[in-house]
Parts: C-alpha cells; sequence; structure tokens
C-alpha cells in the first residue's frame, strides 16, 4: 500500500539558550540534528542547521523541513553537538512530538536539553510553520553607507546582516539569513542575496522582515549598529533606501538621523524551476563509477576481502553499484557507464594507476547496464595488482573533464560520479582542490565508504558546514556527498535515498547559477495503429553488444573497439538488477553520443 501524501510541509527553526561549553580554549560549536521515530521505532535523520562557531546561545538559520501528518504520532528527537574538525562532541538532546508544537500557541516550545547522564545542557526553542510553496526566489544587493565606526583601528567597522521574519502567531521573529563579514569598511555592498520567497515572507508580501546590522568582532561580543523594518512588497519597489535605526542612540540622542543608510538594488522574484523539470526537457544525466582498488580491501580470492564475489549475495562494492546505479540508470539517455580503477596496478604494468578503465583497455571503457558494470567488476579485479595509496584527485579530474563538454541551453547534461572505497584518501589537498576547482561544473560527486575503516575524515569534503577552499579559493557550490557503508548494511533502497539525497538540490544551484532554464518536454512517440506494444520493463535477458556506429565524440568518427560490457544476467545471487528500469538497451544504440573523456 503506498502510503498517503503528508497533510502539508513544515518548517521547524532552533535556537538554544546556555547550552554546555565542551571546549576548553573557546566556546562550543554547536549544531543540531532533528530525528523522526519512524514504524520499526528507529529514529531517521530528517536534517541538519549549519555550525555556528563559538556560541552558547545560538540562532540556527538553517530550517528543518518535515512533512506533517494529521493521522500520525510523529516523535521527534532534537540533538546537538559541539562540531569540531576531526570528532563531534553530544552536548545534549530532547523529545517531543510535531502535534505538541502545532498546537502550543505560537506553534512554539522550550524544550529541556539532557546530557546522556540526564544532567540539564540547555535549553532550546522550536518554532513550527506551515510552509507555502511559491516556487518564486527573490534576489537583492543591499548598498551601505556612512555606517557608525566602531572599531578604534582601522576602517572601523566590520560589518555583516542578520534577515529575520516575523511570526504572526507570536510576534517574534525567526532568523533566515546572516551574510558574509565585509570587513574595514564603512559602505558595506552586501552582494547577490537570494532565498526562497517562503523562506523570506512565507509567502506573505506584507509579512514584517528585519534587517539587523552588526560589526564583527573577532573576540567578545558582536557590536549591534542597527536595524530597519520593511516587506517584500517595499523591497521591490525601485530606489528603495532605509535608515538604520540604533534605538539605544535614538533615545539618548536628540539630534540622532541614522547608524547609516542602506539602499536597495536590483530587486527581482524570479520563477523556480525544479528538477523534474529539467529531467522532462531532456537533461541528459551522466553516471561514473570509481572503484577503489587498494591493497586494504584485501585479496580478491579471500572470504574476508571487501572485493569478494560470494555465492551468498553482492558484496559491498556491488551492493553500492546495485543501489545507486538503478536509481540514476533510468534518467539516463544511454546506458552506457564509464567505470574505473584507482590505486590498482593494471595487467602487464608496473606502476600504480590512479585512474584506469576497469576494462583493462584504455580504449574500451564502457559498460552496458548496472549488470554490464558488475560483470567488468567482478570479471576483472582478480586481474589488478591490488596496491595504493588512495588517490582521489586523478578521477575527480578525469569526471571534470567529462562533465566540462558540450553544456548549453539546448544540450544539458549532468554528471554523477560516485566513488566506492575502503579507506581514508592520502590526497586530501590536492582532492580538495580538485573539488574546488569542479564547483562550477555540472558535476556531483558521491563518495560510498565500504568496510569498517575510519571515515571521520571524509567528511571535511562533504561541504555541508562549510564550503571548500583551495589557494584562498571558495567553491562555487556544495558538490560532495560522503555516506558509510555500515550504516545501511541490509537497507540498499535507504542507502540510494541517503547518498543521492543532495543531488536534485546540486543540480538545481548549477542550473540556476548559470541560468539554465528547463527545455520544452519533446513530444512522445506517434502510435502506429496495429503495431505491436514497446514494453519499458522486458521481461527477457538483455545483451549489449559492440556497436561500431556509437560517437563517443559529439560527431567524429568512434575510436575502433568500443565495448558495451555485455549484460548477461545478474552475476551471483538470482536478483533482477534490472528490476524497475525504463533503459531498454536493445534499441537505439547507434544513435547514442558520448563525449570522449
Amino acid at each position: 500500500m503506498n502510503p498517503k501524501p503528508p497533510t502539508s510541509k513544515v518548517e521547524l527553526r532552533i535556537k538554544c539558550h546556555k547550552i554546555l561549553d565542551k571546549d576548553t580554549l573557546s566556546k562550543s560549536d554547536p549544531r543540531a540534528s532533528v530525528y523522526e521515530k519512524d514504524r520499526t521505532g528507529q529514529f531517521r535523520l530528517i536534517g541538519k542547521t549549519e555550525t555556528i562557531q563559538n556560541q552558547l546561545n545560538p540562532e540556527f538559520k538553517t530550517p528543518i523541513v518535515i512533512d506533517y501528518r494529521f493521522e500520525e504520532i510523529q516523535v521527534l528527537k532534537f540533538e546537538v553537538h559541539d562540531v569540531d574538525k576531526n570528532d563531534e562532541d553530544f552536548i545534549g538532546d530532547a523529545s517531543c512530538t510535531l502535534t505538541s508544537i502545532l498546537s502550543k500557541p505560537g506553534q512554539t516550545v522550550c524544550l529541556q536539553l539532557l546530557t546522556k547522564h540526564g544532567k540539564h545542557a540547555g535549553s532550546m526553542t522550536v518554532i513550527a510553520e506551515e510552509i507555502r510553496n511559491t516556487l518564486q526566489t527573490i534576489k537583492f544587493n543591499l548598498i551601505g553607507k556612512k555606517f557608525d565606526k566602531k572599531d578604534l583601528f582601522g576602517a572601523g567597522c566590520d560589518p555583516y546582516v542578520i534577515i529575520s521574519r516575523k511570526v504572526p502567531s507570536t510576534n517574534s521573529f525567526v532568523k533566515i539569513y546572516e551574510s558574509p563579514v565585509q570587513k574595514g569598511t564603512l559602505n558595506p555592498v552586501f552582494s547577490n542575496i537570494e532565498m526562497k520567497l517562503e523562506d523570506l515572507c512565507g509567502g506573505d508580501m506584507q509579512r514584517e522582515i528585519k534587517f539587523e546590522f552588526y560589526d564583527w568582532d573577532r573576540i567578545g561580543k558582536h557590536d549591534y549598529i542597527g536595524e530597519f523594518h520593511t516587506n517584500a512588497k517595499e523591497l521591490l519597489q525601485p530606489n528603495q533606501a532605509y535608515n538604520v535605526i540604533n534605538s539605544h542612540k535614538q533615545e539618548k540622542k536628540s539630534g540622532y538621523k541614522n547608524s547609516g543608510t542602506v539602499s536597495v538594488s536590483d530587486a527581482v522574484i524570479e520563477r523556480e524551476y525544479n528538477f523534474l523539470e529539467y529531467i522532462m526537457g531532456g537533461c541528459q544525466m551522466n553516471l561514473i563509477v570509481g572503484i577503489d582498488c587498494t591493497a586494504s580491501n584485501g585479496d580478491s580470492n579471500n572470504p574476508h576481502s571487501l572485493h569478494y564475489k560470494s555465492t551468498q549475495g553482492l558484496n559491498q562494492y556491488a551492493n553500492a553499484i546495485c543501489s545507486v546505479g538503478n536509481v540514476i540508470v533510468p534518467y539516463t539517455t544511454t546506458p552506457l557507464i564509464p567505470v574505473y580503477g584507482f590505486g590498482g596496478i593494471m595487467p602487464g604494468q608496473s606502476e600504480v594507476s590512479h585512474c584506469f578503465p576497469m576494462t583493462l583497455n584504455a580504449s574500451n571503457t564502457l559498460c552496458c547496464g548496472i549488470n554490464g558494470v558488475l560483470d567488468c567488476y567482478y570479471d576483472n579485479i582478480s586481474k589488478i595488482q591490488l596496491h595504493g595509496p588512495t588517490y582521489f584527485a586523478p578521477l575527480i579530474n578525469m569526471a571534470a573533464r567529462y562533465a566540462s563538454q558540450g553544456q548549453s541551453q539546448s544540450n544539458q547534461k549532468y554528471t554523477i560520479l560516485m566513488i566506492i572505497t575502503d579507506g581514508e584518501i592520502l590526497d586530501a589537498e590536492n582532492t580538495i582542490d580538485a573539488i574546488v576547482k569542479s564547483s562550477g561544473l555540472p558535476l556531483s560527486i558521491i563518495i560510498v565508504g565500504v568496510g569498517n575503516a575510519d571515515f571521520t575524515n571524509m567528511n571535511i569534503l562533504d561541504g555541508d558546514d562549510a564550503a571548500l577552499q583551495s589557494g584562498g579559493v571558495r567553491a562555487e557550490r556544495d558538490i560532495v556527498q560522503f555516506v558509510a557503508m555500515r550504516d545501511f548494511l541490509n537497507r540498499p533502497n535507504e542507502l540510494a535515498a541517503e547518498v543521492l539525497r543532495e543531488i536534485p538540490t546540486q543540480f538545481i544551484s548549477f542550473m540556476k547559477k548559470y541560468k539554465f532554464r528547463p527545455n520544452p518536454p519533446p513530444p512522445p512517440p506517434p502510435v502506429v495503429l496495429g503495431a505491436p506494444p514497446q514494453y519499458d520493463n522486458p521481461t527477457t535477458a538483455t545483451t549489449g553488444t559492440t556497436s561500431p556506429n556509437v560517437d563517443l565524440s559529439k560527431g567524429g568518427s568512434p575510436p575502433s573497439g568500443v565495448n558495451l560490457t555485455k549484460d548477461s544476467g545478474s552475476p551471483s545471487s538470482g536478483i533482477d538488477l534490472n528490476k524497475g528500469s525504463v533503459v531498454d538497451i536493445t534499441k537505439g544504440v547507434s544513435n547514442v553520443s558520448l563525449e570522449k573523456n
């Protein structure tokens, strides 16, 4: 039975008060996480806020969105951790039901945080509000002039702005945005502020919005400069300007005018497109698979090896390939999947390669469908000398070259690189540099950690809390998602859901940044009277064959010997790996177009 659609969607805004300080030389760096109890009694992660540095009274700007179901008792657990570079310290948690929040006056609850030993760890305020999906984004710039000087030395001010919206039921404000600090200026420019209209004002153009300005200080409390109030309708009016008012100064000084002025420029509302509109418009999704061939996996002939082919079922590498691949492949326009190994020595070679074709043939790198990928992996892993070290950068650079080819409004593409690995990377600096350089491309990187290694440092690559930087350059957007396989053993559907959870958001962020719109959906194929039906779920085994007509260079002559590694059915356990796929690999192979790496 299919689950009922939610009654509505609700966002939860969280702030904490006087939480425990877990750091010795500074204050805690808190982050909140929200979990919902599922029908098995297990708590499932719904979302996390950002991490706030050195703050015992954090007000998180990142909301947690949850489906509200009237007919269910939805038990929530809120956890707060102190997040440091290499670990997380538990501060405290609290539980309540979603109904208890929504039924309170102002849809607001105050919860006591408790340590693992039941001791007081601070308090948490949770404010709920129903989401109205406007499918619109608002963009604007703020130009400040003659802000009050707050510092004795230097330019006198390091301003930043906090934007909050009013909650009508409580007359309080919730924080929705905080800008980067503008160092050393009394005339700050806050450029390219962009957010969903529902985040700014809940879809209500008359909702009161507060803009507060502070002077950032490295040590101690940030200095309040002043604020102004407005609404979305006013922001969009031309030539809008506001006085920044510090009420404390206004009360004390009879001739007080303002603590600076702010004008609004380039304020617009734009239509917001969703992921499915791009897919329906013909955007081509491409999958590239990278497989760890380092010695730490163990000899593939040893039953304890992570690469061992068991008759009892798929190993963790094959499980990841099937779980994730079978979700992505239906969205691709071709069943051809490039598959690479890294950290091994190919037959006949003497040096380690950190990006080599798993087909073991440089002119023959493509596999046909997920079964073809599995056949290639199982057939060739025992022929490769497992070695090391574990380097990601060459593989990411290869995927970046692939993703950089041929993107245009009429020819939209997006590439997903899936790296499956059993250990920590040893080229972290080069890998971060490769990710930062790739962050402006139509590319996402999903990393699946297999085995029982310590993957703590792998989370550094996942830019959820802070954008990656290399050589002073910040990543344009977050393109990495890391998941440890051990957290999802025997739950392949949940593994795929967690690994791919951020892909639509990363995809949309690229399309918005470079102003690509969805193309109109192509017309359906003509119906031929009397023709036999064309099924999208073939029940007979399909076999990919070598095709001299596959175009790997977008118009150029194809290299000889292109291999569509045959798809000969499930390799081990009798599982139908093509179940549910809409890719019919017996048709249209001669029309496939795939750029050369």
